[in-house]
């Protein structure tokens, strides 16, 4: 676009109906985001740098110290008093900076071909994938029946987030159909195996219930954006208490933006994030974190939570 001073600049303009687009201009890149109240202030982070504090109804900002060519990685985020308990929104946005020469021609080229890709795509998957990387883990002292100390529970035997894997505990998937504007959820969850420590046989098999798992979408949506919410929740068929846990909101558009802007998981087991892209059949990991303690699978108790993150293009 061009304004009347005759600067010239790309916007990006995929995420306006979510309230925020972005200007990419010779040296600068402009932020302009919708105001949660006159009193809020917003917190500008670059590439996971703090760069500015707005004042209060100040819902702009433009970055004059961007390399030419480069991504970079924005985060809005709302500074809020403690007594504040409205949901004021966060967002994240990837904006390629402009050449030297504050040329755009290399941003016209990406742009088309993102729309090219954008008017074949007709559906975009979201995965959320939990699996436990080692081939068997012992089963806790007490807490799981006659299943203790002298048994053990079948893993998956897989150390890498490797999305073609079939190896995992459980599996959610949204698949977004951008002309019907609609999110399809399908659950899978792996049967859990006791065996016996002593000489390695195999005594039970049970499936946990994947009724609270799905994965939907949160608005109407458009033909171009989409919130999905995504939910992962398997007992132990074995035990009274624990659980493979954890959620997120997603905004993700057709032209290839993702945004994950709320959502916590238990740290047990591995979890890995992914989002499919049906016309490139490409896969692209937007989060993954290893384990933190076996007892996560046993109660929430001794179980520490991680916050999903997560922003840029698939």
């Amino acid at each position: 676009m061009r304004a009347d001073t005759g600067e010239t600049a790309v916007v990006d303009a995929s995420l306006a109906d979510t309230g925020i687009t972005t200007a990419a201009g010779a040296g600068f890149i402009d932020l302009s985001w919708e105001s949660h109240g006159d009193t809020t202030r917003y917190a500008v982070v670059r590439d996971d740098q703090l760069l500015h504090t707005t004042q209060p109804d100040n819902a702009g900002y433009r970055d004059n110290a961007v390399v030419p060519g480069a991504d970079h990685r924005y985060e809005i985020a709302p500074i809020l008093e403690e007594d504040d308990l409205s949901e004021a929104r966060s967002w994240h946005m990837q904006v390629t900076a402009t050449g030297e020469d504050g040329t755009t021609t290399a941003l016209h080229e990406q742009a088309h071909s993102q729309a090219v890709t954008a008017a074949a795509s007709r559906t975009t998957t979201v995965s959320y994938i939990t699996f436990i990387p080692q081939k068997r883990i012992n089963a806790p002292v007490q807490g799981c029946g006659s299943y203790g100390s002298k048994h053990q529970f079948g893993g998956d035997n897989r150390t890498s987030f490797d999305w073609k894997s079939s190896r995992y505990r459980t599996a959610v998937h949204g698949t977004v159909n951008w002309n019907a504007k609609t999110v399809t959820s399908n659950v899978s969850i792996a049967p859990t195996k006791v065996y016996r420590k002593s000489d390695g046989k195999l005594v039970a098999t049970k499936t946990a219930s994947g009724k609270s798992s799905y994965a939907k979408k949160m608005s109407v949506g458009t033909t171009t954006r989409q919130d999905v919410r995504v939910v992962t929740h398997a007992s132990n068929p074995f035990c009274g208490h624990g659980a493979i846990s954890g959620a997120f909101s997603m905004n993700v558009t057709r032209s290839g933006n993702y945004s994950i802007f709320s959502g916590k998981h238990r740290q047990m087991p591995n979890t890995h994030v992914y989002i499919f892209n049906g016309t490139t059949n490409k896969a692209t990991t937007v989060y993954s974190r290893k384990y933190a303690s076996v007892a996560c699978l046993v109660g929430p108790v001794l179980c520490r939570e991680a916050n999903f993150t997560g922003s840029g293009r698939y």
